[in-house]
């Protein structure tokens, strides 16, 4: 229970009803004034720190637009660098073969020059 709830009870006169009716206009006062403090633009926040991190989530939204652009890429480069590591390694197979022939080439000439 309020204390308004609780003097309007024990209201028995007009005097009292008028005194309450003051109170009460006082209060209103006090209360529209702090409203008008509150609303003030000049007694206002700093909201910098607000408008950092709304920056931020800005920065964290083009992110991520950007990682939905590149990551196909992205994951395409990465599927042809695995391709091209196979090729390399395919490569350096070949080159060794291509020793081992050439060694077995060269061993016969000096096989047949023997006798």
């Amino acid at each position: 229970m309020t204390s308004f709830e609780t003097r309007s009870d024990a209201v028995a006169s007009v005097e009292d009803v008028e005194k309450l009716l003051d109170e009460l206009l006082l209060r209103e006062q006090e209360v529209d004034a702090k409203l008008e403090q509150l609303l003030d633009p000049n007694n206002q926040p700093d909201v910098t720190a607000l408008e950092q991190l709304q920056s931020s989530l800005h920065v964290e939204d083009q992110i991520s637009q950007l990682w939905e652009k590149i990551g196909p890429t992205a994951e395409t480069a990465s599927g042809l660098s695995a391709r091209v590591k196979k090729l390399d390694l395919e490569q350096a197979r070949v080159k060794e073969c291509l020793k081992y022939v050439e060694d077995i080439q060269e061993l016969k000439v000096h096989y047949a020059d023997v006798v």
